[in-house]
């Protein structure tokens, strides 16, 4: 893309959010509703709107984007907390989830029409990218966790329900490929617990969050049928790999134990053991 192009690319990008936020901001809702993430999207957008340079260089390409990325997920989180807040409502959470879905997707259609040569993280960086999964995969988690929660709802969506915890895994375990890197790890102590953590693909609290999330839905998943088809197969491997993977770093790290629990973890593996 020619640079008089992909600046003006940009620039309307950031634009058509500022007025997607703006519009967000003033419409009616609840006195209780927090507006913070939309005001953060808000003065994101403006500050690079109100100081975009005349010519925009090719390493100032990833910066854009990283910051475009940063205000999409301010103003998704918002609605996102909103849709939560409400416990998903039956009559439009569906509609809602896809529409916030649309807008993270705008991020990589932006990595791909500015260098459609690179993959999304070498764009955005490792922690955005992952971000970006997480978001999809824990909204997931949260839509999921309600319908199964209520009996009456669970048995009217079973089809989506279990279309939904099939995609809410498949984020999750995407994230774990975006650093899916062998470590040489011959010059470094045994004892050394970060690098431990990196081995099992662990780099933050999110990841350890992601393999108990996944966990708990590949377990969803096979309790919604009595069929044992290639499907739940699958699903109660991927689900005993990551739910073993997070007891496994819980308990081998002293200082995470604090924090973190794995009885539900072990109840989970027990049930789709037996």
């Amino acid at each position: 893309m020619a640079a008089d192009s992909l600046k003006s690319f940009i620039l309307s990008e950031f634009k058509d959010l500022q007025h997607r936020c703006h519009d967000a901001m003033k419409s009616p809702k609840g006195l209780d509703v927090d507006d913070s993430f939309l005001q953060k999207c808000m003065m994101k957008c403006q500050g690079v709107t109100s100081n975009f340079p005349t010519t925009i260089s090719g390493g100032q390409v990833s910066y854009y984007i990283q910051q475009y990325a940063e205000a999409i997920l301010d103003f998704t989180y918002h609605d996102e907390n909103v849709l939560s807040d409400a416990d998903f409502p039956e009559k439009n959470a569906k509609e809602r989830i896809a529409k916030i879905f649309s807008y993270l997707d705008k991020v990589s259609e932006m990595c791909l029409v500015v260098s459609p040569n690179s993959k999304p993280e070498e764009l955005l960086g490792n922690e955005l990218a992952e971000c970006l999964l997480w978001r999809r995969g824990a909204l997931l988690y949260g839509y999921c966790a309600t319908i199964h929660g209520e009996k009456e709802r669970r048995d009217r969506q079973v089809v989506e329900l279990r279309q939904n915890l099939q995609m809410g895994v498949h984020y999750l375990q995407m994230l774990f490929k975006i650093r899916d890197t062998v470590f040489d790890t011959t010059h470094v102590p045994n004892d050394n617990e970060t690098l431990e953590l990196l081995k099992r693909g662990i780099y933050s609290d999110t990841h350890l969050l992601a393999l108990m999330y996944g966990g708990e839905m590949c377990y969803w998943f096979i309790s919604t049928t009595k069929d044992v088809t290639e499907s739940e197969r699958a699903a109660r491997a991927f689900g005993l790999e990551m739910l073993n993977t997070y007891v496994q770093a819980i308990e081998s790290i002293p200082e995470l134990q604090a924090g973190w629990n794995t009885e539900r973890a072990k109840e989970l593996i027990t049930a789709m053991n037996s």
